[in-house]
């Protein structure tokens, strides 16, 4: 998969990609997913919830590096886990990118309810103001 040049960029020293949240894959700087890691790893491994998360996460990760055309290849259990084939979408989202098989992108977002979602969002609380 050629990644765009924006995001090779933001990631001179390849990606780490793994399962992603809504049956996609997430592609992070191999630094930015170092912390992601580290925060994973400082948590008791009595909890089965982080267990699970952990096994998720860190068990489907592979760390890799773009060839002279700014390629990287995508382990065949990762596109199997994204259902990617042919047709494939990248999404950015702050600190990493998201890879999205083109059909399940279009479907899941053809099944999101945009009232549900505006009221999930706004439970967040994000602002734009520093210090909030």
């Amino acid at each position: 998969m050629t990644v765009p040049s924006k995001y090779r960029d933001e990631t001179p020293d390849g990606v780490v990609v793994t399962k992603g949240l809504d049956n996609n894959l997430i592609a992070y700087a191999k630094a930015d997913f170092d912390i992601f890691a580290e925060s994973m790893n400082s948590i008791s491994i009595t909890d089965p919830n982080l267990r699970s998360f952990r096994r998720e996460i860190l068990g489907n990760s592979a760390e890799l590096t773009y060839d002279s055309a700014g390629r990287i290849l995508i382990p065949l259990h990762l596109r199997k886990l994204a259902g990617i084939e042919e047709n494939v979408m990248i999404v950015g989202a702050g600190q990493y990118f998201e890879i999205w098989d083109a059909d399940r992108l279009e479907n899941f977002e053809a099944n999101s309810d945009p009232k549900a979602q505006a009221n999930a969002w706004a439970s967040l609380n994000i602002t734009t103001t520093r210090g909030n």
